[in-house]
């Protein structure tokens, strides 16, 4: 996905990808597309096929990227990138944004129609998550976890710095191409040794990790809905949200909120006081795991594809 570990993603790749994928699927018949937003080129061709087919082509999108971080991500391709994606977002017959705040930014940066764009959120999995609870007696620690891709935009290190403040131990779950930076940050501030970097963890092993955390932080400054925030409120976890986070209102009304510069002190809180909000935390996960739930998105798309349908 990354050349030669650098902190850019591949354009090779998505080249590639694209320019095979119209003879892959050009023999088969389908009834409509619908395809990822990412890498954007694929769209194209994907269009072409819906045209020869005489069928509907729908893109669904977890994230949008704005101008601004077009060109702060790549003066050279930076302009190309944008203006590509904001055509495969105007050439499709229906978007599926995964939050409130992708929709809005696409109708900010490529104008596109209000009624174009259907926001169907992700689903958590609300049978496993209740599978887990029942059969796994687990105890918190003094810990707290973030899940994420090591890249800029993640902020990991603002969580590592907020640690550094607490006497807490903080548990990193990912990989990507900050990962020695962020060792190195750990390493070298007061939180030596209170950092421990995981990867490829399980699910089981993921929701452990999740459940035995006072909570989890999203520091994030650039994100879509977020499916481990809702697993980890679906655990009972809280979760520690920075004030600058772009996490959608429809997620982040159950979540914590702090200031950037105060997150240190509110985990010292959430430390000190989270058997005192247990209620509250039940309480939210119950409901997260209604609203969120699997059956609710199956009825959510199954309308989608009866409303696209009507239209041919």
């Amino acid at each position: 996905m990354y050349t030669n570990g650098r902190k850019r993603r591949s354009v090779k790749m998505p080249v590639v990808f694209s320019a095979n994928i119209f003879f892959r699927i050009l023999p088969y018949a389908f009834d409509m597309v619908d395809a990822d937003s990412f890498p954007f080129l694929h769209i194209i061709p994907l269009r072409l096929y819906a045209w020869i087919r005489r069928t509907r082509l729908v893109v669904t999108w977890h994230e949008v990227w704005s101008r601004d971080f077009w060109i702060g991500y790549s003066k050279k391709i930076g302009r190309i990138g944008y203006w590509v994606e904001g055509l495969c977002a105007r050439i499709s017959d229906m978007n599926i944004a995964n939050a409130s705040t992708t929709k809005a930014l696409m109708e900010k940066e490529f104008g596109i129609r209000h009624d174009k764009t259907v926001v169907f959120p992700a689903a958590i999995d609300k049978d496993e998550i209740r599978a887990f609870i029942a059969k796994n007696r687990t105890k918190k620690r003094d810990q707290f976890i973030v899940i994420s891709r090591l890249v800029s935009h993640k902020r990991v290190g603002l969580a590592i710095d907020a640690i550094s403040k607490t006497d807490s131990k903080l548990i990193v779950v990912g990989e990507g191409p900050d990962l020695d930076a962020l060792k190195e940050r750990a390493s070298s501030l007061a939180a030596k040794g209170q950092v421990v970097f995981k990867k490829g963890l399980g699910t089981r092993e993921l929701f452990r990790e999740i459940a035995e955390s006072k909570a989890l932080i999203m520091p994030s400054e650039r994100e879509g809905l977020s499916l481990v925030t809702l697993e980890a409120l679906g655990l009972g976890t809280p979760v520690l949200v920075a004030d600058t986070s772009s996490l959608p209102r429809e997620v982040r009304r159950y979540c914590l909120e702090a200031k950037e510069s105060k997150m240190g002190d509110a985990l010292r809180k959430l430390s000190k006081d989270y058997a005192s909000h247990a209620k509250q935390d039940r309480e939210t996960a119950a409901e997260v795991l209604e609203e969120f739930s699997g059956d609710r998105a199956g009825a959510v798309y199954s309308d989608i594809m009866r409303r696209l349908r009507g239209r041919a």
